[in-house]
């Protein structure tokens, strides 16, 4: 499934709050049931979607209520929701995490002004697992309203290595000589998901890749 956005003009503060405030997603469409896997298909949306970067920056300090265990090659990372590994040079950001919301940056780059950066946090939906295309038609529906006009949004579903239902939203901005590009998974569960944000601002993007990619396949609902 591939969705095409044009982006507009946006300024390097713009694209900086621009990786904040793409999470919030509310589904409300209509209940359908469905047992076809994710499809991968095209097509095009020309809509001038007027966008607002005005959104206040959650303060609130993390929790610490998981139980993280950090070995030679890796950290599992356990919340509420489930758990997921993480490679041990990148840290969990006290920075920008909340108690709904945690972000991740390679060690070293916690001051820097745009570090790379993957967010992982938990929703809720009218969705069952078996819904799961109802639910992918809402996420595109949001973030048509949400991002830029003229930004061009890719998008495909396949299944995470535990089996889960996966879908993979990608689009970029440019402005001067900052670019953004994002990629949103989303891991579908029973009336709830899991997004896994992963923001970078660097052309090398490999690594934040390789990073996202393993968080997404080595997720597992908690019991």
């Amino acid at each position: 499934m591939t969705e095409q956005i044009r982006g507009g003009d946006f300024t390097k503060k713009q694209i900086a709050l621009l990786f904040m405030s793409l999470f919030c997603f509310t589904a409300c469409a209509q209940q359908t049931t469905t047992n076809d896997i994710p499809e991968t298909e095209e097509q095009n949306i020309n809509k001038n979607i007027a966008y607002t970067s005005e959104q206040k920056e959650n303060e609130q300090q993390i929790e610490n209520t998981e139980q993280n265990i950090i070995t030679n090659e890796d950290a599992t990372y356990h919340k509420s929701f489930g758990s997921y590994r993480i490679p041990k040079n990148w840290i969990e950001s006290t920075k920008y995490s909340t108690k709904d919301k945690f972000f991740y940056v390679a060690e070293g780059t916690e001051e820097d002004p745009l570090p790379n950066n993957i967010s992982v946090n938990v929703g809720k939906n009218k969705y069952s697992s078996e819904q799961h295309m109802k639910f992918r038609d809402a996420i595109l529906n949001q973030l048509v309203m949400q991002l830029p006009k003229d930004v061009i949004l890719n998008g495909n579903g396949s299944y995470t290595a535990n089996d889960y239902v996966l879908y993979t939203f990608t689009f970029s901005i440019t402005e001067g000589d900052t670019t953004l590009s994002a990629t949103q998974y989303y891991i579908v569960g029973d009336y709830k998901y899991v997004m896994v944000y992963e923001t970078a601002f660097t052309d090398n993007t490999e690594e934040v890749d390789i990073v996202a990619k393993n968080i997404v396949d080595t997720f597992k609902w908690s019991e």
